[in-house]
């Protein structure tokens, strides 16, 4: 049999005559085989995840089955990580692809920032909010941590607790600070306590409305009530 010199993608091995060996003749690479410079393995070789050699179904292979370095159990390349062939370490070498010195964090598979004019990650509005820092009133919320402030209501950070009767802090013309909802606004959300058989006065008080039950005029809108009803 003749005898051919047989190349690891990274390094020369000497000679061989195993048949089916990956060998190179004369200098030249086989045509199963990559060109030098690459980890990749041959397209004739049976695939094993975790021996340095990336093969064809292999998008990283770095010497090991272990997730949470970059390449995952299954030589896949992990969220938020980038993967590149290292010849002279004979493996893939991976590392994270957020550059945290520009602010940015991986959030679901996405490298995102607490600095880029851009809602994202877990962010209530701009850059602010959710892991962020907390947002200025008006800027919208989930929870009091999402605020400077401290309040959140009706999904914007305002500037004081807005939790007395028909207050709120989402108003067109005031939106971040605590406000009376205008006279005869009806309002189901139960965070305002107005139902549909009562309405705002304007003053923070919700009133019956009118044929509502009443045995005085302060309890209706329109502060009249007659026979017992609101008229």
């Amino acid at each position: 049999m003749e005898k051919k010199r047989i190349a690891l993608p990274w390094i020369w091995l000497g000679m061989c005559t195993i048949a089916g060996s990956a060998c190179v003749i004369e200098g030249e690479w086989l045509p199963d085989l990559p060109p030098p410079g690459s980890i990749m393995g041959a397209a004739t070789r049976a695939p094993i995840c975790g021996d340095g050699i990336r093969d064809i179904t292999e998008a990283c292979d770095d010497s090991n089955v272990q997730s949470g370095d970059g390449c995952d159990q299954t030589c896949r390349v992990e969220q938020c990580f980038v993967c590149s062939d290292d010849v002279a370490a004979g493996r893939s070498i991976c590392g994270p692809a957020c550059n945290e010195l520009a602010g940015q964090y991986c959030y679901a598979g996405a490298c995102v920032s607490c600095v880029d004019g851009i809602q994202n990650g877990a962010e209530t509005d701009v850059d602010c909010g959710g892991g962020c820092g907390p947002c200025d009133i008006s800027k919208r919320c989930t929870g009091t941590n999402d605020c400077s402030s401290g309040f959140c209501s009706g999904g914007l950070c305002c500037n004081e607790a807005c939790d007395g009767m028909c207050i709120r802090c989402d108003l067109p013309d005031s939106a971040g600070i605590c406000a009376f909802v205008p006279e005869s606004e009806t309002h189901e959300d139960e965070l305002f306590v107005c139902n549909g058989a009562s309405a705002c006065d304007g003053k923070g008080a919700c009133k019956k409305l009118s044929t509502e039950a009443c045995s005085a005029g302060i309890e209706c809108i329109s502060g009249k009530c007659l026979n017992g009803a609101c008229f």
